[in-house]
């Protein structure tokens, strides 16, 4: 097999059509692809509209694949008699298909894995029409994607809430989604929530959400008032209307002149309070039992308050981050990651990095990206 590359996240990759025609529109030809598949990310598409394609580590190969384990010129695809046959090019690390190294060229059959150093692409072979609608899905969900990257805040380095986060969908697009603001002059309002299922319809519910929270657009409600907030939801998105979908949530409301959080949790696990010197363990859990929005017809919804001494640290994330898989085959849960939060803690004058926890849990999940969204938001009172 290719050796493993803890860095890969880090590396990129860019890919520039040789300089041959392209296939008319009207071609029955067959279309040849390769999806690039990465272990933090949704696959990427790269059709090979012009052969031979080399791959290497930099120009002028074709499709360039960043990383010291690829070679200048790694590998070539070419197609012969209709079918693609993909050659090594004498590299230092091998190219190998399903595992196997290459020891001469080698006919490519559909859904292929090629290993390319520490890169692994999947090879298919679509016809116009199938080509055609997955063109018309990527731009689609691109567009998605820009969309939900443009609700979610930026990170707050100054004032009297320092925020930082990382967001990694398991798909293209997730079904987490959270923010924060200033409701008045002395609140701070903050919220995860996480939307069952994956795919499309759950982020854009999740974003509706976020949207209504962001412009606070609920009738009658009271955004000082966290199980009011909950309430509000609740008949806002009953799950009979909004296609059985449901979601879980934190919401908390921090009163920066007395130091009080408020809090309300609808389904969700808890959020984690350390003081500054991350002394007391385990973290103090801020939760409240209620149940899930959008299931109920009129629940009661209890909520909570804690004080914030100075230089606390609360730390908010979905579920994703902790049901995972490890690479033994086990099943994580909360109690193997709370021991990691105190890493993720920053120095006194920023929120933290949240992204060291994904790291650290990426190393010991199973290879692939994880099975459900990745939102983890790091939250310092000063």
């Amino acid at each position: 097999m290719p050796p493993d590359d803890d860095t890969l996240e880090e590396q990129t990759l860019s890919f520039q059509q040789p300089e041959r025609a392209r296939p008319d529109s009207g071609s029955e030809d067959p279309v040849h692809l390769l999806l690039v598949l990465d272990d933090n990310a949704p696959p990427r598409r790269i059709p090979l509209h012009s052969l031979p394609v080399v791959i290497g580590r930099n120009p002028p190969a074709d499709l360039v694949l960043d990383g010291t384990t690829v070679s200048r010129r790694h590998c070539r695809l070419e197609l012969k008699n209709g079918q693609l046959r993909l050659s090594d090019l004498a590299s230092t690390n091998g190219t190998f298909v399903n595992g196997v190294r290459l020891t001469e060229a080698t006919a490519l059959e559909d859904g292929a894995t090629i290993g390319v150093g520490a890169w692994r692409l999947r090879y298919h072979r679509r016809n116009q029409d199938e080509t055609a609608d997955a063109d018309a899905m990527e731009r689609e969900l691109r567009e998605a994607s820009n969309y939900v990257a443009s609700i979610l805040p930026k990170p707050v380095n100054q004032g009297p809430v320092r925020v930082n986060w990382f967001y990694q969908p398991s798909t293209r697009i997730g079904g987490d989604a959270f923010g924060y603001q200033m409701l008045d002059r002395r609140h701070f309002s903050l919220f995860l929530l996480d939307v069952s299922g994956h795919g499309t319809g759950a982020a854009m519910h999740a974003m509706t959400v976020a949207q209504v929270l962001r412009e606070r657009v609920l009738p009658d409600v009271d955004f000082l008032d966290p199980a009011a907030v909950i309430g509000g939801l609740n008949a806002r998105f009953p799950m009979h209307r909004n296609n059985d979908l449901f979601f879980t949530i934190w919401y908390g409301v921090y009163d920066i002149v007395d130091r009080v959080l408020i809090f309300a949790a609808g389904g969700h696990h808890a959020a984690y309070l350390l003081p500054a010197d991350n002394t007391a363990w385990p973290a103090l859990p801020l939760l409240t039992q209620n149940p899930v929005v959008g299931m109920l017809p009129a629940p009661r919804i209890a909520a909570a308050e804690v004080e914030v001494p100075p230089g606390s640290t609360l730390h908010l994330f979905s579920d994703g981050v902790f049901e995972v898989i490890d690479r033994a085959g086990r099943q994580l849960g909360l109690d193997d990651i709370l021991p990691m939060l105190p890493e993720v803690t920053g120095p006194e004058e920023a929120a933290g990095e949240p992204k060291r926890l994904y790291d650290r849990i990426r190393a010991i999940a199973r290879p692939g990206h994880l099975d459900d969204d990745f939102s983890a938001l790091v939250f310092r009172f000063t």
